[in-house]
């Protein structure tokens, strides 16, 4: 008979190897064998969600990178490998297949569309109709899909130019054996109202993204897809400067197996409630789903909203030095408020922004400070801390950037341990990379669809950020760049793109190459009750 505790070992592996991908177990050998240490090995299946560009008159373009090697794994996938596929697929059920949400009192439609992480699979469910004012479309997904992009060989990249239109799809993005570790979608979009840039995500159960607008001039959409084989239900929550916004029509949001549902935010709330800087929290409640949101301002620009996560601190790092006008926007969900110090990690080190000491952020409200020009022309990252260590609050923040004729957003991210990996590189972008805690050094390497990758090594003092270009592998247009750290650390970095063409950053985090797997002690006492 398996005991209550063994169960509960078997399906907390099973939890691991959904979170981070599945990885090919093999009994331990060697030193991790006579000590029972657990073992990090090279991820078999790596499987990401894209969401629709939403750019109906931009072009969309998707970006496939596949590193060489695994970092920092007890196995290596080599360059030139050919034994896997990583494709990127189009979501085949239309655009507004069917979702439903409910407030407490009432239903409201919401609008929805269809993905897939399994391209061969199919789902129905009753139409409903469009929060968002598009068309209604009947929910039904073809048996099968052909990829419009596919990746056969390690250490290398790929690119494909998205569908255009409003209705464009979003894509899965799968990859397995030796091309699953590192597997990196990047989605970039140019159009009128600038650039607009994203990685692709797996699945999670909790996502908090900061700064949101819903006041007229401003269109926000939030996508919520998920890959799995079951519904998934899930709650938004939105917080304003008021507290939590009331009224809202986002609780118990129905989200159909390989499905996204696509909500307009001002749809989420009545007539009145709308505002500035506002925190939406996603809650799934039973499955897991990949969250994103994407805001475009009339006149100002468009970008991707980052996900979050609250904690007591947080590192922001990618304030780029082109830039001259950033806000912070501080939420805090609890009942307990926040009072947070303000710290800049500048090229020569951590800096107190004169007038930007310290912010105040009331329970369950949220709070917007204009920061200027705070970075005066050097790449930065923020760091919140409390101002009293003994009373740590847990909130969430983002920054607002405006350059470029553009706008673009951060977020408080993770440092890259083993290795971080970011495609859709072009002529001209910068990496920002800060070592906040200690001096640091990093490899920085190119890769591309043709040419001799390059490799950089560059040192980061203690409390500093660099800019760094990387190099374009020769004849490539577009690549990729891994960040490796060799000493030191921990180190935090984003990928900024700025030109005539608009202004985008992405954050940069350790790119799931692979997993920590528990050794099993090979017994078979522990089986019986």
């Amino acid at each position: 008979m398996i005991n209550r505790t063994t169960q509960s070992l078997l399906g907390a592996l099973g939890v691991l190897a959904l979170a981070l991908g599945v990885a090919e177990v093999q009994p331990p050998k060697g030193q991790a064998a006579a000590t029972g240490d657990s073992v990090r090995t090279a991820v078999q299946q790596t499987s990401l969600l894209c969401p629709p560009p939403l750019q109906g008159s931009g072009t969309t373009q998707y970006s496939l990178a596949v590193p060489a090697g695994t970092a920092g794994s007890s196995g290596s996938s080599g360059s030139g490998s050919s034994s896997g596929a990583a494709a990127l697929t189009p979501l085949t059920t239309p655009i507004n297949g069917s979702a439903t949400a409910t407030s407490g009192n009432s239903a409201s439609p919401a609008a929805s569309a269809s993905s897939s992480a399994n391209p061969s699979a199919s789902s129905s469910a009753k139409a409903s109709s469009s929060a968002s004012g598009r068309s209604s479309a009947p929910a039904s997904a073809s048996a099968s899909a052909s990829p419009i992009a596919q990746q056969t060989q390690v250490g290398g990249t790929t690119t494909a130019k998205a569908a255009s239109g409003n209705n464009a799809p979003g894509m899965a993005a799968t990859a397995g054996g030796a091309l699953a570790p590192g597997f990196t979608v990047q989605q970039t979009t140019v159009g009128s109202s600038g650039r607009s840039g994203t990685g692709c995500t797996p699945a999670g159960t909790d996502f908090w993204f900061v700064g949101a607008d819903t006041d007229k001039g401003t269109t926000a959409y939030l996508e919520l897809s998920n890959g799995q084989d079951a519904n998934a239900d899930a709650d938004v929550q939105i917080f304003g400067a008021d507290g939590e916004v009331d009224d809202t029509s986002a609780a118990s949001i129905n989200i159909p197996a390989h499905g996204t549902s696509q909500l307009l935010l001002s749809s989420l709330v009545q007539p009145g409630n709308d505002g500035q800087n506002l925190a939406v929290h996603v809650l799934v409640r039973s499955g897991q789903l990949a969250a994103a949101l994407h805001e475009s301002q009339d006149g100002n620009g468009s970008d991707w909203i980052p996900a979050t996560t609250l904690g007591s601190s947080a590192l922001i790092p990618g304030l780029p030095g082109d830039v001259s006008k950033f806000g912070l926007t501080v939420a805090v969900p609890g009942d307990v408020d926040a009072d947070l110090k303000i710290q800049l990690a500048s090229q020569s080190g951590w800096i107190t922004p004169a007038g930007h000491e310290t912010i105040h952020v009331k329970a369950g409200m949220v709070n917007y400070v204009d920061l200027g020009n705070v970075t005066r022309g050097q790449p930065a990252t923020l760091r919140l801390t409390p101002s009293d260590p003994k009373a740590p609050t847990p909130f969430v923040a983002s920054v607002f950037a405006s350059g470029h004729g553009d706008i673009a957003y951060l977020a408080g991210s993770a440092p890259i341990t083993r290795r971080g990996t970011v495609a859709g590189n072009q002529s001209g972008a910068s990496l920002l990379l800060t070592a906040p805690a200690g001096a640091a050094t990093v490899t920085v390497s190119s890769l591309g669809s043709g040419g001799t990758p390059t490799d950089k090594t560059v040192r980061i003092q203690a409390g500093a950020t660099v800019a760094v270009q990387p190099q374009a592998p020769s004849g490539a247009s577009t690549f990729a760049v891994t960040i490796t750290p060799t000493s030191g650390g921990p180190v935090y970095a984003a990928r900024e793109i700025g030109d005539h063409s608009g202004l985008t950053i992405q954050q940069i985090a350790d790119d799931g190459s692979t997993v920590l797997i528990p050794t099993v002690i090979q017994n078979p006492a522990i089986l019986v009750q």
